[in-house]
């Protein structure tokens, strides 16, 4: 992490450890990892560890807090030690006004289902937490986004304090107008047809019929009153039987702490950005920790005295219980199964379980949904 600036951050979730492995497989390193309360763990890395991992772990469900610079906090240890508190208060203005100068948090807004491309695009311009606000240029990233998404009405970009605001304002497609040109009904995924309604054109399936996606519904033609087909816009409803699956990984096994006896008493002053303590942190790889926070200051003067207790730990492999595994798995599938199925008219839903290599169970969740599968397709 030398030359690159240093990082807190927490990460929560279940199953953590299959995250952290996951990360490891990419080549992510970590300076420090402590596991908190509540399946949480606090992380120390560079800035750019921090911005892959959290990256993956968004991808995969989990919630990852703001980074917290580390990089000056040595200095201003030293500061204080040789200078007090008088001297660790002028540090933090300086620290404060140093701040100011980087992007500490991102808040995309009235997104809608653009949300995951803004940040998508924000990510691959190098824009998050961590970066100099020098370095955001509002007009700049205002026109990427709009060029990206021409979809909406316009994008707003602009400041709130070290908060750099992205806002949409999410365009309605015009509607079609005029007639429409000659064309089938095709089925746009597989399934069982449960009932075709035709409105105009030739049926080419029945109830009954299992489809393939692109199989003709509804021929495009009608027979006229002198016996010639003559081509038309297909129109009808398509109702058929499908099944939607999700999948989620639970791990048996999970990671316990066990105090070793050696314990350390540290006093840090705190502001908003940054710890200061007057004694050297213990050596401990893992620790858990017990804290007490006294006010110093009031508004003007936002510091605080912080009376911290660290217990060494060591970690463990552990078995869990076969219960708890398989409820933790079955809820993430079903959570995962839930965001596929929104707006749909379920009929069943089921869960199956299977082990895998490595002390895993891979849970299935799946739904029966009914819902028109018939597409539109020109001749």
């Amino acid at each position: 992490m030398s030359g690159e600036m240093g990082v807190r951050f927490q990460v929560s979730g279940l199953s953590l450890e299959k995250l952290l492995n996951a990360a490891q497989k990419q080549g992510i390193v970590f300076k420090r990892v402590k596991r908190e309360k509540n399946r949480s763990l606090t992380v120390v890395s560079s800035l750019r560890a921090y911005r892959a991992f959290r990256q993956l772990a968004q991808e995969k469900g989990y919630q990852v807090s703001p980074a917290k610079p580390l990089g000056l906090l040595r200095l201003g240890d030293r500061l204080l030690r040789r200078m007090g508190l008088l001297a660790g208060a002028l540090l933090g203005t300086a620290l404060l006004i140093w701040a100011l100068g980087y992007v500490w948090a991102v808040r995309v807004e009235n997104a809608g289902p653009y949300a995951g491309e803004v940040r998508l695009y924000l990510q691959e311009a190098g824009i998050g937490p961590g970066v100099r606000r020098s370095a955001v240029h509002l007009d700049a990233l205002r026109e990427g986004l709009e060029w990206r998404l021409p979809q909406v009405k316009w994008v707003r970009t602009e400041w709130a304090g070290v908060v750099l605001r992205v806002r949409l304002e999410q365009g309605v497609p015009p509607p079609d107008v005029g007639e429409e040109a000659p064309g089938d009904l095709v089925a746009g995924e597989d399934g069982l047809l449960l009932r075709l309604t035709t409105f105009a054109g030739t049926p080419a399936a029945s109830a009954g019929d299992f489809v393939r996606a692109g199989q003709v519904l509804i021929r495009g033609e009608e027979r006229g009153a002198d016996g010639r087909l003559i081509p038309v816009a297909a129109r009808g409803e398509a109702i058929a039987r499908l099944w939607v699956s999700a999948q989620a990984k639970a791990e048996m096994l999970e990671t316990a702490s066990h105090p070793t006896g050696r314990e350390t008493e540290l006093r840090l002053v705190a502001a908003p950005f940054g710890e200061w303590s007057g004694t050297e942190e213990p050596d401990y790889l893992t620790w858990d920790r017990e804290r007490t926070v006294l006010p110093l200051g009031g508004a003007w003067a936002p510091l605080w005295l912080i009376r911290e207790t660290r217990k060494e730990v060591f970690l463990s492999r552990e078995p869990r219980s076969l219960e708890e595994v398989k409820r933790e798995g079955a809820q993430k599938a079903i959570f995962a199964l839930n965001q596929a199925l929104v707006g749909q008219e379920v009929v069943d839903k089921w869960i199956n379980f299977s082990m895998i290599e490595r002390d895993t169970i891979t849970v299935t969740a799946t739904a029966e949904i009914r819902r028109d599968i018939g597409r539109r397709k020109g001749l």
